[in-house]
């Protein structure tokens, strides 16, 4: 790594997650509930005010998923943000994602093989970083991490960054946030009708015969299933509560298949054009009046408790419960997940964009992040010592004291297998194919990844 003509990288990592302590607490004050302690490792705005400039002016791209860049881009406008750009002299811009994550890899990769890059960072979820990682299309970045870093995450998240975002030792992706798909319903609509939230796979299945209305163009539930999407999540915490692994396609997912069909088609639980919507679609409809409970990721809680969402907005119309048991067990009802910042090898900004990189993942903008979005909040001790017991911080306490959240189902090519597993399932689903069919094609085109 090089370093700075004007400061040394010791003293940049030193200087660059700071701001002003005052501005800080004044934001978590506005915006969440004071912290009983303040978040960790905050220095004295003088501190921060004493570096030099630097005067060469550099740009770092940051790519993000696209209906994110509007609210992050929020940031740039923060004293924290600004005061980076002011004494790094590096401009930070947030740009959205090309399209699939099918098109981002193969962008990426005709991109690295040429030595260049279309950004510096990259924002990317568990797919891809088992898929760029082993690729060797990102940077590692052990190195760029200060000696106490981990302590500010609590050892699952540690778990879950050396399964999901390490490869053969090396770090390559920092997640910025901590999700699982939450059980989100019509409190209102459930106590109107006198129904208990059901807890159990069966008692989902009777939820058809009481919410759908396809006259009305109200179902039960739905979800973002098109291909390429995220139907292999869908597929995951379904086989997950099973008590299996899809990858394994053995008797567990042929459980899980059959029971999302029979919600689809029998049960009429859920909604079949749901194979065909996008989790925007899907959210939509929610706010639609049109779904009475739906599986969906935290984000879910930014959209709903909008400006734009206020005249439909009531607290009843957005509750969280802990997601149905199936035959897996209470442990197994759903799993957690992340997206977070990587660089790409051949970033055209590398120097910059390793400095950029240690301010993104400082407690200090880790906490200025989680409180513009739902989108950037994790259990990182510095965030919940500000967000404390509300919000979505609240739901990720529920989750977690509940025993609900197993381990994301894990392949060494995930890419690679979640595409095989939506084509077969969606084939299947979409009744083009037999469920043995599916089930065969699906091994047949699996072990020739092993």
């Amino acid at each position: 790594m090089s370093t700075s003509s004007q400061i040394s990288r010791r003293q940049f990592l030193q200087y660059a997650g700071l701001t002003a302590a005052s501005t800080l607490l004044a934001a978590c004050q506005s915006t969440a509930p004071q912290a009983t302690n303040p978040p960790v490792g905050i220095p004295s705005a003088a501190a921060f005010m004493s570096i030099p400039a630097i005067i060469k002016p550099r740009k770092v791209t940051i790519q993000i998923d696209g209906w994110a860049v509007p609210v992050t881009s929020q940031l740039l406008a923060k004293p924290l943000f600004v005061d980076f750009t002011r004494q790094s002299g590096i401009e930070i811009e947030f740009v959205p994602r090309t399209n699939t994550k099918q098109d981002e890899l193969n962008r990426l990769a005709a991109a690295v093989q040429s030595g260049t890059s279309p950004y510096d960072i990259i924002d990317f979820e568990d797919e891809l970083t088992t898929s760029f990682s082993r690729a060797g299309y990102m940077a590692p970045l052990n190195d760029l991490l200060s000696a106490d870093f981990w302590d500010d995450f609590p050892p699952a998240m540690k778990a879950y960054s050396d399964e999901w975002s390490t490869y053969q030792g090396e770090l390559f992706r920092v997640v910025h946030n901590w999700e699982m798909p939450y059980w989100w319903y019509r409190k209102d609509w459930f106590d109107q009708m006198g129904i208990a939230i059901p807890t159990t796979w069966d008692e989902v299945r009777a939820m058809g015969t009481a919410f759908t209305n396809e006259n009305r163009g109200v179902w039960a539930s739905e979800d973002g299933l098109v291909k390429g999407g995220y139907l292999n999540v869908y597929l995951a915490w379904i086989t997950l509560q099973a008590g299996g692994n899809p990858y394994n396609v053995d008797d567990k997912y042929k459980m899980a298949l059959e029971y999302i069909y029979d919600l689809l088609y029998t049960d009429k639980v859920l909604n079949p054009a749901s194979l065909q919507k996008r989790i925007d679609q899907q959210n939509a409809d929610y706010l639609a009046n049109k779904v009475a409970f739906m599986r969906q990721w935290p984000f879910f809680y930014d959209i709903s408790h909008s400006p734009e969402n206020a005249a439909w907005f009531a607290e009843e119309k957005v509750a969280v419960a802990l997601p149905p048991v199936g035959p897996g067990g209470k442990q197994n009802s759903t799993y957690a997940a992340s997206w977070g910042f990587g660089i790409v090898k051949t970033a055209p900004e590398l120097d910059a964009a390793e400095e950029v990189f240690k301010f993104l993942i400082s407690p200090e903008v880790a906490v200025e992040m989680a409180l513009i979005s739902v989108w950037y909040v994790s259990a990182r001790k510095s965030i919940l010592a500000v967000m404390g017991d509300s919000g979505v911080a609240k739901m990720m306490n529920m989750y977690t004291n509940g025993g609900v959240i197993g381990v994301r189902p894990f392949h060494p090519r995930f890419f690679e297998a979640i595409t095989i597993l939506e084509d077969t399932a969606a084939a299947y689903l979409t009744r083009q194919i037999t469920l043995d069919q599916s089930m065969n094609k699906a091994k047949e085109q699996l072990a020739k990844l092993t």
